[in-house]
């Protein structure tokens, strides 16, 4: 397994990224009442500088590194074959392999690209995953029961930043803030892959062609939110939202009085309709709500898969935001990976050479390189040769107690694979007044500026 994070060419990182492992047996203490339950187990978290802290500090290439602990079976540990003298210089032959077996484990891995501030991608990078595993049917070994508590997890934790949005900061016209984040998160338990997604970032997988072993192909197991897909649309406008087009893009509009308006909202008060957010699923958002629906425009319940994962077939997931997925097609970034195991690690991780291969092409279109984050994840199957590990990745060891690999989605969830993606410059969101673009603006401005 190895990460990527860049900020790229904006002014602020808004991705992060999480990975924890921990035992799969649920504490009877935990309440999905509480959002601020008390986390436990082995924990990588990325905020955009690396350390495993909600504080923001200043975004750098990184990749997780592993904290052990006491508690539980867990199975996160470094495994370095490249020595510490130079970049791109092979181990020793006789390099040793410490390999950690695991227990009945669960591994979580989820992606949160941000948007109008780090609040809402820091909340769910924080919380998300203890509401999630205390929600009634999460450890349950049907498939429906999983994925409804996977939907229930994320409204919860949508209502939960509700209840903290007094303490995060306004906006610079005064207002409450306009924080959210999409989520695209990945359980696994033994042979089964449990995905839930709100938003663009996105999870594909890796499988190899009976007819080849030169080449993958790609599965998209998440499709896009996106505003001008009719399903959306229609969901949108059924609950008095609308979607406008800004500079080519659909967005979400913002239904809100005039700036100059004060005391109660009426009949006769003035409305302006502001074209702002690029996606229609996310978490946070919250100026989206409709009083009269009393439901959120943006919506924060997820889309749900299952994937019967084999090793023998499925060789790679890759769980990337936007930033990624805009400059690379999912058959050229499995392929990629696969291509980076035959050579070797060549003085970087495989999330490293996809991040930047990315940032390559942002700067050959001549375009602003949008915040990314990549997580890569290597199967492979026990009894196999091991594949060349670089000192950035680590081997994470879980104990098979799922179904025997067969079919690849089982019915018990809904399938959401989706064809392919849209390669263009990531405009998600569009800020509140456009007189306050540019670098003139302050250093707290909490917007992107586009």
């Amino acid at each position: 397994m190895s990460a990527f994070s860049d900020r790229g060419g904006r002014k602020y990182m808004e991705d992060v990224f999480q990975v924890k492992i921990e035992g799969e047996e649920p504490a009877l203490s935990r309440s999905a009442e509480d959002p601020l339950v008390q986390k436990h187990g082995s924990e990588q978290q990325e905020g955009g500088g690396g350390r495993p802290t909600a504080e923001a500090s200043p975004p750098r290439r990184t990749c997780p590194r592993t904290t052990q602990t006491h508690r539980g079976p867990l199975s996160a540990v470094w495994v370095e074959t490249i020595s510490a003298g130079g970049a791109g210089r092979e181990a020793p032959t006789g390099t040793a392999h410490t390999t950690v077996h695991t227990s009945k484990s669960v591994a979580f891995f989820a992606v949160f690209d941000g948007h109008g501030g780090q609040e809402a991608a820091h909340f769910a990078r924080d919380h998300l995953w203890d509401i999630l595993k205390s929600q009634k049917g999460f450890w349950s070994r049907d498939n429906e029961e999983v994925c409804a508590a996977l939907r229930k997890g994320f409204v919860a934790c949508h209502y939960a930043m509700w209840k903290k949005l007094p303490d995060w900061p306004k906006t610079p016209t005064g207002l409450p803030s306009t924080s959210g984040t999409t989520a695209s998160v990945v359980v696994i338990r033994g042979a089964r892959m449990y995905v839930a997604h709100v938003g663009d970032s996105a999870v594909v997988v890796g499988v190899k062609d009976e007819d080849s072993d030169v080449r993958l192909q790609a599965l998209e197991v998440t499709r896009d939110h996106k505003p001008e897909v009719p399903k959306e649309r229609e969901r949108i406008e059924r609950l008095g939202g609308s979607v406008m087009k800004k500079s080519g893009v659909n967005r979400v509009v913002w239904k809100r009085p005039r700036l100059t308006h004060n005391g109660p909202v009426r009949r006769s008060t003035v409305i302006d309709q502001i074209p702002f957010l690029a996606v229609a699923r996310a978490l946070g958002d919250l100026w989206s709500y409709d009083f009269y629906s009393g439901e959120f425009v943006v919506s924060p319940e997820p889309d749900t898969a299952v994937v019967t994962l084999d090793p023998a077939r499925h060789r790679y997931i890759i769980l990337g935001s936007d930033g990624l997925w805009n400059m690379m097609s999912p058959k050229d970034a499995v392929n990629m990976c696969h291509s980076h195991d035959k050579m070797g690690p060549r003085g970087m991780s495989c999330a490293s050479r996809l991040g930047c291969t990315a940032l390559v092409f942002w700067k050959q279109r001549m375009l602003r390189a949008d915040n990314m984050t990549v997580v890569v994840l290597a199967l492979q199957g026990r009894g196999g040769a091991p594949l060349p590990v670089h000192q950035d990745e680590v081997v994470v060891d879980l104990a098979d107690h799922g179904p025997r690999p067969g079919s690849l989605c089982d019915s018990g969830c809904k399938d959401t694979q989706v064809g392919g993606r849209e390669e263009e410059e990531d405009v998600m969101f569009f800020e509140e007044e456009e007189d306050m673009c540019g670098d003139e603006h302050d250093e707290d401005w909490t917007c992107l500026d586009w």
